[in-house]
């Protein structure tokens, strides 16, 4: 009988590729190899069928040999039983010399084992060991119940085990499975299972329990572990529990739904490859008290599914590679950050799954060459942050982000950079980017190369609509083209550069109309490229153009009797701009007495649809840039297209915040008088 001592075991291997981590195929009865139990020839859990051999399950209880209370060897495969009773003796399994037959061993009653420095089952040598425990408890006074060894395999379907000094089962060395199904255990200072080498365990359903707060885990893996509807529970002693789970560097650990909970030490603490998923019963939850609920430790972890909790300052401690694409990591720490990425120790990629809760969604900082990727996820109740840049840091946001992120940083200053620079086709000014410092705005910047990122810039500033021109500023990160979204601070230097409009070829630049929210004028005189400050208010600014297939008055086409009523004379030189106002201005007098002129799309199309009695379209579109919460848009939206008014939408987008001419409004107003649509 083999006499061991150690308290626990803490072997490692390591894996070359992640390609290790393929799936185990099991037998559908066992749990185990397909390749030791054969499909079709499996009785490891009774449930296989009848043997090769046709005796039945019945039979051979009544034929099993039944082991003595003071122990014996077991050569030969076949059945045996455990009977009530009180063991002083273990039970040594080696049939290395035959490796036809399995053994199977059923415990038929309560049994206390009281030998303190002996293993209960040593299995030194076995193809298959099958134990059946149809809800019989297992007392041991000192040692572990099973061991494994020398390649060996064994199955434990059921029952309760009791283990207060020592481990449940060790596997030694290596190429050992073990499958567990809905077992029962409670240890006070040992673990429930421990493997090392390029052993494998399966864990299906059941409870573990851990009666006393010391560092020993419940499970610890430097093999291949799976663990599937676990629940394990650690008593809390003085404000402290054992952690649940560690796993080594190169081991495979694959967590299955299940409920683990600990208080002042980890969940898991990760060296190796950690994968979440949804269980076959359960979604998973994982909670931590006082401390980070998964301590990873320079080894990877994939979250799919589950549900990972701590009251912390963090919940997860990533120091190694993170895969988040599903699932929900959240805090209940009002002052605490859901993911703290620190060190330069792997890559993170935020690929799904929602970010709630504490006062930083995600923390960056000292990350080295490692780098953080936002594809997709939705941050939620984030009270400071949903992202929180350390000194230096910046983080990498794909296209594919369609969310909203608040981002606030260690160290803001005009022209930081926030993230990454694009990799692909421009889209970097469509993420929805928020800045949580104060005075600060996300800018977009864009090179002439394509090259696009964005920074903070101030926030106190206006915007310039640049019709038919170009126009450019250095607002903290080199120059860069200006849009309806840039804020632009006072007494910065603006370039505007005409541009000839589209379809105008052969059209003459004529000069320039420069108007501020004020209703005062710039001169910026007549010079295709020229140069203003920045006033304390929004300007529009537009290069205007005779000839070609321009008109100067009616530059986008329209009413003839609006053209005609407005001005329709040949006009030259900067005099285009004055009569263009007084053309306009002319029109508004007689028709739109009183009527605010709108700047954008958005209020053009509600002005009109307002005036019109706000009715209903005829469908409610959902525009892909306005939100669907904003019924009072969309139904202004959908009717102005309905009705031929705005009918220029492009690929289901409506531009709400495109600037639009006061002759635009003028045009689309008697537009909707001849449609006799408002009076």
């Amino acid at each position: 009988m083999r006499d061991i001592s150690l308290r626990n075991l803490t072997e490692s291997r390591g894996f070359e590729d992640e390609k290790t981590e393929d799936a185990v195929h099991q037998c559908s009865a066992c749990g185990m190899h397909d390749d030791i139990c054969p499909s079709g020839q499996c009785t490891c859990s009774g449930g296989g069928g009848t043997p090769e051999n046709g005796v039945t399950a019945q039979e051979n209880a009544e034929t099993a040999t039944t082991i003595p209370t003071t122990g014996m060897k077991i050569t030969k495969g076949g059945d045996y039983e455990i009977p009530e009773g009180i063991y002083t003796g273990g039970i040594e399994i080696d049939t290395k010399d035959d490796t036809t037959d399995e053994v199977t061993i059923r415990i038929t009653g309560e049994v206390t084992f009281t030998q303190p420095n002996t293993i209960f089952i040593d299995v030194e040598h076995a193809k298959l060991v099958t134990i059946e425990n149809d809800g019989h408890t297992v007392n041991l006074s000192g040692h572990h119940f099973m061991d494994l060894y020398n390649s060996s395999n064994a199955v434990v379907n059921g029952g309760t085990y009791i283990t207060p000094l020592r481990n449940f089962i060790m596997l030694f060395g290596t190429n050992n499975h073990l499958t567990l199904n809905n077992v029962d255990v409670t240890t006070t200072s040992g673990y429930a299972v421990t493997t090392g080498g390029t052993s494998t365990v399966v864990v299906n359903g059941g409870k573990y329990t851990k009666t006393i707060a010391d560092h020993t885990y419940v499970f610890q893996n430097a093999g291949h572990m799976t663990l599937t509807d676990v629940s394990v529970i650690t008593e809390v002693d003085g404000g402290m529990s054992s952690p649940a789970i560690t796993n080594s560097s190169g081991a495979i650990l694959k967590i299955n739904g299940g409920n683990y909970k600990t208080t002042g030490r980890n969940c898991i603490v990760n060296s190796g490859y950690l994968t979440i998923n949804n269980g076959t019963t359960t979604d998973g939850v994982l909670e931590s008290v006082g401390i980070s609920c998964i301590q990873n430790n320079w080894g990877r972890v994939e979250i799919n599914d589950g549900t990972i909790t701590s009251d912390a300052d963090c919940t997860i401690k990533n120091r190694g590679g993170l895969r988040m694409n599903g699932g929900t990591v959240a805090t209940s720490n009002a002052e605490g950050t859901v993911i703290d990425c620190n060190g330069d120790f792997g890559d993170t990629q935020i690929n799904g799954g929602t970010i709630k809760g504490g006062k930083d969604g995600i923390r960056l900082a000292d990350l080295g060459s490692s780098e953080v990727t936002l594809k997709n996820a939705a941050f939620e109740n984030n009270t400071q942050s949903n992202i929180h840049l350390g000194e230096g840091q910046t983080i990498n946001i794909k296209k594919t982000f369609t969310g909203t992120a608040t981002i606030l940083t260690d160290d803001p200053s005009l022209g930081r950079h926030i993230t990454l620079e694009n990799e692909d086709l421009s889209y970097q000014n469509k993420l929805k980017l928020f800045s949580m410092n104060s005075g600060y705005i996300i800018g977009y910047k864009r090179g002439d190369d394509g090259v696009e990122y964005r920074y903070l810039a101030d926030a106190n500033g206006n915007i310039v609509n640049a019709v038919n021109a170009k126009a450019t500023a250095d607002l903290g990160a080199g120059e860069q083209e200006l849009d309806t979204a840039t804020v632009v601070p006072e007494n910065t230097l603006v370039t505007v550069t005409a541009n000839l409009p589209e379809g105008a070829e052969g059209a003459e630049f004529l000069g320039w109309s420069a108007v501020r929210d004020d209703g005062k004028e710039l001169d910026l005189g007549d010079d295709p490229t020229a140069h203003f400050k920045m006033p304390g208010c929004n300007v529009t600014v537009e290069a205007l153009y005779q000839g070609g297939n321009v008109d100067p008055v009616n530059p986008g086409g329209g009413s003839s009797d609006v053209v005609a009523g407005i001005a329709a004379v040949a006009l030259t030189g900067a005099a285009v701009w004055g009569i263009y106002e007084t053309g306009t201005g002319i029109y508004r007098v007689l028709n739109m007495p009183g009527v605010p002129m709108p700047s954008n799309r958005a209020g053009l199309a509600t002005l009109i649809w307002e005036k019109a009695g706000c009715p209903e379209p005829q469908t409610v579109k959902s525009f892909s840039d306005i939100d669907d919460a904003d019924l009072h848009l969309r139904q202004a939206a959908s009717w102005m297209e309905e009705q031929g008014l705005m009918d220029d939408v492009k690929e289901n987008e409506f531009r709400p915040y495109r600037y639009v001419t006061k002759l635009q409004t003028c045009l689309v107003w008697d537009k909707a008088k001849e449609k006799s649509l408002i009076s």
